[in-house]
């Protein structure tokens, strides 16, 4: 009898870290994330319209924010603008994966994040600006920006500005640097977005935004870290079942 106890407690052991573990991200509604640490991005333009290069690593609201993970190569994608002869020029980061620890790393000067003030009642936001384009245009929106929060979350949401349905991929990372999921953000117009652990698995660390956007690029406001409300997975549902079978079969044994 003795060893039956053990064999379920250690199933149960076995499906509630099995079901931490395994959990999926989901997109989720923004508002839902309350209680956690939001950044609005406004102390880096003060004013309606005003325009900011930021060279080096950024710190706001507690987030570091840079370019790229240490690991990560960056590269030069090209895509054709549409109904244009010109192509714009973004920020790659496709090749090599973020080191254990997440180290930031900053682009070159004139290359690496930037703000703009949108003159409404978000203010300001954060871009990534990446190489020159083919035909001199501004590249202000066309670079990554990578994120290193203070302690792993469980649930991030943000604004995305001036998206247009370009290609966008925001990729969420362990403090390991694995990668815990690509979410593919394509076609996605301005709003808010957010995504959850489920289960409320507290183990995103950081994220990469990249994109293809080749009308005004994109830029990120109104950033939100919390610590989401996990759903109840099935195998979750059978734990109080086995507790109450381990009760009697305790019972009967005495």
């Amino acid at each position: 009898m003795k060893f039956r106890l053990h064999t379920l407690a250690a199933l149960l052991c076995g499906i509630a870290m099995g079901t931490a573990q395994a959990g999926a991200t989901s997109e989720v509604a923004y508002a839902a994330l309350t209680g956690g640490t939001t950044v609005s991005f406004n102390e880096l333009a003060a004013n309606p319209f005003d325009s900011v290069l930021l060279d080096g690593l950024l710190t706001s609201g507690g987030v570091q924010f840079g370019e790229r993970f240490a690991g990560q190569e960056l590269a030069v994608a090209k895509t054709p603008r549409a109904g244009a002869v010109a192509q714009d020029w973004f920020d790659d980061l496709s090749f090599g994966s973020p080191a254990a620890g997440l180290t930031l790393l900053a682009g070159a000067p004139g290359a690496n994040l930037g703000a703009y003030h949108y003159g409404d009642a978000d203010a300001a936001a954060l871009a990534g600006v990446g190489p020159q384009n083919s035909d001199g245009s501004d590249p202000f929106g066309f670079g990554a920006i990578s994120a290193r929060f203070a302690a792993p979350v469980s649930a991030l949401g943000f604004q995305l500005r001036d998206a247009d349905g370009g290609a966008i991929t925001l990729q969420l990372y362990r403090a390991d640097g694995s990668l815990i999921e690509a979410v593919d953000l394509s076609g996605r117009g301005d709003g808010r977005y957010a995504f959850a652990r489920a289960g409320g698995t507290a183990d995103i660390a950081g994220f990469t935004l990249t994109n293809r956007d080749g009308y005004y690029g994109v830029a990120l406001d109104n950033l939100v870290l919390a610590a989401a409300v996990p759903e109840p997975g099935s195998a979750l549902l059978l734990i109080p079942g086995l507790l109450t079978l381990a009760t009697v079969a305790r019972r009967r044994a005495r």
